[in-house]
């Protein structure tokens, strides 16, 4: 039996949603959304109202495990953030990361926004292009 361990097609395939030519993986960090309070947990993981509440007072921050943003690159629209959902069954969708996704991620702030740590003057001079 040839190549029953491989896993060559489990692999997903994921499409540019601009111009639907393939995306591929840069190796960051997933990026995992999280929720917090008793209604968001309930709708989330389809809990009782006491269950959910059970778990608001345990952590009032509960990791959504099975959403995430992560990092890809398209050889024509260049850097994209997608959305990712699994499943039950094991497969992945995806769909363009949205302003509310990033505020509900972890350990990230919103790449459309320059760092707020970072001055205006550094900002626009690190933008200029080098004159050589």
């Amino acid at each position: 039996m040839p190549g029953k361990r491989s896993r060559y097609h489990q692999v997903h395939k994921f499409y540019c949603p601009r111009c639907s030519r393939r995306l591929w993986r840069n190796g960051s960090t997933k990026h995992y959304l999280y929720c917090e309070g008793v209604q968001e947990i309930q709708e989330q993981f389809q809990l009782s109202r006491k269950n959910a509440n059970f778990l608001a007072q345990q952590s009032s921050v509960q990791l959504i495990r099975s959403a995430w943003l992560e990092e890809f690159f398209c050889a024509v629209d260049g850097k994209i953030w997608l959305l990712l959902t699994k499943a039950e069954d094991g497969t992945i969708t995806s769909t363009p990361a949205q302003e509310q996704h990033w505020q509900r991620s972890t350990h990230t702030i919103d790449p459309n926004k320059p760092n707020p740590s970072v001055s205006e003057f550094s900002y626009r001079m690190s933008r200029k292009s080098s004159r050589c």
